[in-house]
């Protein structure tokens, strides 16, 4: 999604592009993604398990937020907004093919499409929640394959230190996204009718946060653990305070709220929260990528300083 530049590698065979500093926008982009790929595996799981809620609307606004989320990047890339004109490493224009990532991610409209259609009544249908199940398993296809043609583009000692990045990318959707599907049944309900189901899903969105936290951490100190990747005391020191909140709006926040719902839920905490895991990860990820793209640029190590 970042615009092209010209490497000097680059007439080299097998030379790695070196990597950029993000972009605000193309890590919010990435972010609304994600959460709106969470959105829709946790649809399509509900479909899947018959545990939707009865009446159209009950999954058509849920895919539609999701359908919102995902497609706010391709649609600025077709649009050609500066910056902005890549989507997964394509640029959706007549005489560029799209990568795997970007078709893998096309793919995934079809069962969206199949989910739309299907949609009726309590949704029992088994065709019904066989287009559920495959939607959830596009999804996480999806985020592996951009995930791991993100890691392609890293020297081998940074694709050791992102091996957690996969299982942090998914679980990422998982939260974020179940957050945004808690803010959708509010939207539509106005409160939760089964208290108990309120306090499991809130239990549920905890746990996933705790989670992400432990798979966030890990990857930092991998990437701390590689001498190539070593940026010194300083940039660890200047990226602290910035971490600092990242982690304040990703789960103090969310998590508050989430308690402070009580068994039927409120709407105003289920906004804050949605809103604040969103720009928590936004700020996250755009710290880590700059870690990343300064390791990258980092000359190779020839010893572990101790």
């Amino acid at each position: 999604m970042q615009p092209i530049r010209e490497s000097p590698d680059a007439g080299v065979v097998g030379a790695v592009p070196p990597r950029r500093h993000p972009i605000r926008a193309v890590a919010l982009l990435q972010v609304l993604a994600a959460a709106g790929y969470g959105v829709w595996l946790w649809l399509g799981l509900a479909l899947l398990l018959g545990l939707g809620q009865p009446g159209r609307s009950g999954t058509l606004v849920p895919l539609a937020l999701g359908a919102v989320l995902v497609g706010a990047a391709p649609l600025l890339a077709c649009l050609r907004v500066p910056g902005l004109t890549q989507w997964h490493g394509w640029q959706p224009r007549p005489g560029h093919r799209p990568t795997r990532s970007a078709l893998t991610a096309l793919l995934t409209w079809l069962p969206v499409l199949a989910v739309a259609g299907l949609a009726h009544g309590d949704n029992s249908f088994w065709v019904t929640r066989l287009a559920g199940a495959t939607l959830m398993l596009c999804c996480l296809v999806s985020l592996s394959q951009a995930t791991h043609d993100d890691r392609a583009t890293l020297p081998a000692p940074l694709q050791r230190a992102t091996a957690l990045l996969p299982a942090s990318r998914i679980t990422t959707a998982t939260y974020t996204g179940g957050l945004w599907m808690w803010l959708s049944v509010l939207t539509q309900q106005g409160a939760f009718q089964d208290g108990r189901g309120a306090y499991l899903w809130a239990l549920l969105l905890l746990a996933l946060a705790l989670g992400l936290g432990l798979l966030e951490s890990g990857m930092w100190q991998s990437l701390r653990g590689e001498p190539e990747a070593a940026t010194g005391e300083a940039a660890s020191r200047h990226r602290f305070p910035a971490r600092l909140l990242a982690a304040l709006l990703t789960y103090a926040l969310p998590c508050t709220a989430l308690l402070l719902g009580g068994a039927t839920g409120h709407l105003a905490a289920a906004a804050v929260a949605a809103a604040s895991a969103l720009l928590g990860q936004m700020l996250e990820r755009q710290l880590y990528e700059s870690a990343l793209a300064d390791a990258a640029a980092q000359p190779p190590a020839t010893a572990r300083v101790h």
